[in-house]
This record gives structure tokens, C-alpha cells and sequence, in this order.
């Protein structure tokens, strides 16, 4: 029976100090561990709102490759469709939804339902999201003012996998002009370079993809005014995201059946 307690205790003091961990070694783990995320396959369900309030629920499986790239997509909300995305050998999109397309990235019949193009697939997109903000507000993950911006808020099980809950929270967001300058030609240069929602700038300023410079534009100050995030507690990725700005729930996505490591063949990216 002594031998019972001690391996109880034993086994509870690691499982303590496994979940001791601060809001700095969870985000510096979590950003290691999404650029590490290669070669993946999830399900992906994405709630995103657009012009009017409108909400548009997506559910897609994804196959993803980072080198090369390599991205096949099986829509199955809003609409059925297959996508295949290589740009080392095509740079459009490969469709097929009844007939073959081949398709921009950007094309209208591509974004109609969704916030972002199929090369953002996979978890580079957020790591950026925060690696940018933390520079942004002269914060690592090793600093001590961290916590008044990344707070850990508690536990959870999502997709039934033990997550942490932090949420960031940019006290300073707001809608502000940015002036485009030369050099940078669509919404999607300036979401690249302002790491800010591409959709965001085009529903604010009720413009399509292009921009010229010297043209004023309203633009978020950052991504998000508040971002919730589960941090799996075994992978450490970012699989329920959820982005508010200064009206409301703006993205949630999430990533369900995970799999890392994913040894894919030739024929996992074909249609």
C-alpha cells in the first residue's frame, strides 16, 4: 500500500509540474511548435462574418505540405468543391466542382464565402499574427510585461484534447488611415506588410482588391482587439482560434482530427 501512495504521488507531482507551466513557455512552445507543423491534415470548420453581419460556416478537409507547397482542400460547406494549390508547378488554383477550373487565388468565385486564400492553409498564418503583434508591442515571450498582454485564463478540452485558454487582448486597437504607398497594389500587399484581415480592409473602405498609392484607407490597427486560443497541451498548435474586433466575433476557426507528420504520397494531391 506504501508503494501505491508513493507511486501516486510520484506520478501527480510530474502530472503538476507538466501543467506549471507560465504564459511565456506555453507561447514560446506554441509558435516552435507551429512552424514545425509541416506536413498535416485536419478538418477545418471556419465562422467567419461579412458585410451586413452575415455568417458564413465553412467545413473543409485539408491536406497540407509546407516544402514544397503543396495544398489540397475538399470543400464541403458553403459549397462542394476540390482544390488542389502547387504553385512550384501551376500558380493558379486547380478546381473541380462538376467541370476543371483553374482559377487565381484571389478570384471572386474563390473568395465569394471566405476571409482568406487557400495558400494561407495550415498554422504560419496565426504564428505571424503573433509573432508580429509581440514585435509590435516590444514584447518576447521571455518578457515581463507578457502577461498584460497573452493571459493564461484556464483549461479546457476541445475535440477532446487537454488545451490551455489564453487570450490576447490589444487594449490599443482602433480603426486608423494608412496612406498606400508605392509598391503596393492590392489588399492583399497591405495585409501582408500590416498583418492585419484582408476582408477587414476591403468591407471598411468598400473596395475590391486593388489599391493605388496615395489612395486613404481605413485599416485596423492590428488583427484583432481579442483573440482566444486553445493551445493543445500535447501538440502545443493553435487548434480553436476565435477573432473579435471592434464590433464582434469576427473568425473563429478551428482544427479538428489533427494529424502531424503526415507521410503523403503523390496521390494525395491530385483530383
Amino acid at each position: 500500500m506504501r508503494r501505491l501512495f508513493l507511486s501516486l504521488a510520484v506520478t501527480l507531482g510530474f502530472a503538476g509540474l507538466s501543467q506549471a507551466q507560465t504564459v511565456g513557455e506555453i507561447t514560446k512552445k506554441a509558435l516552435e511548435q507551429m512552424g514545425k507543423a509541416t506536413s498535416i491534415s485536419y478538418d477545418f470548420y471556419a465562422t467567419e462574418r461579412f458585410s451586413g453581419g452575415k455568417i458564413v460556416n465553412s467545413e473543409v478537409k485539408i491536406k497540407y505540405q509546407a516544402s514544397p507547397l503543396k495544398i489540397y482542400a475538399d470543400a464541403k460547406k458553403p459549397t462542394s468543391a476540390r482544390l488542389l494549390y502547387i504553385p512550384s508547378e501551376n500558380s493558379k488554383v486547380q478546381v473541380k466542382k462538376g467541370i476543371g477550373l483553374k482559377l487565381d487565388p484571389y478570384n471572386k468565385m474563390l473568395m465569394a464565402d471566405q476571409h482568406h486564400p487557400i495558400y494561407k492553409a495550415g498554422f504560419n498564418t496565426f504564428k505571424s499574427i503573433i509573432e508580429f503583434n509581440l514585435k509590435a508591442k516590444g514584447l518576447t515571450t521571455s518578457s515581463a510585461d507578457l502577461g498584460k498582454f497573452v493571459k493564461l485564463v484556464g483549461s479546457t478540452t476541445y475535440d477532446n484534447q487537454a488545451c490551455w485558454v489564453l487570450e490576447i487582448i490589444d487594449n490599443d486597437y482602433k480603426i486608423v488611415s494608412y496612406t498606400v504607398k508605392a509598391g503596393e497594389d492590392s489588399v492583399w500587399d497591405l495585409g501582408k506588410k500590416l498583418c492585419v484581415p484582408e476582408y477587414r480592409i476591403k468591407e471598411l473602405n468598400d473596395i475590391g482588391n486593388s489599391v493605388t498609392p496615395g489612395q486613404v484607407l481605413k485599416v485596423p490597427s492590428s488583427y484583432a482587439k481579442k483573440t482566444t486560443v486553445y493551445i493543445d497541451k500535447d501538440s502545443y498548435l493553435p487548434i480553436y482560434q476565435k477573432m473579435e474586433d471592434n464590433v464582434g466575433v469576427y473568425e473563429i476557426y478551428e482544427f479538428k482530427n489533427l494529424k502531424l507528420n503526415v507521410k503523403f504520397t503523390a496521390e494525395d494531391f491530385t483530383l
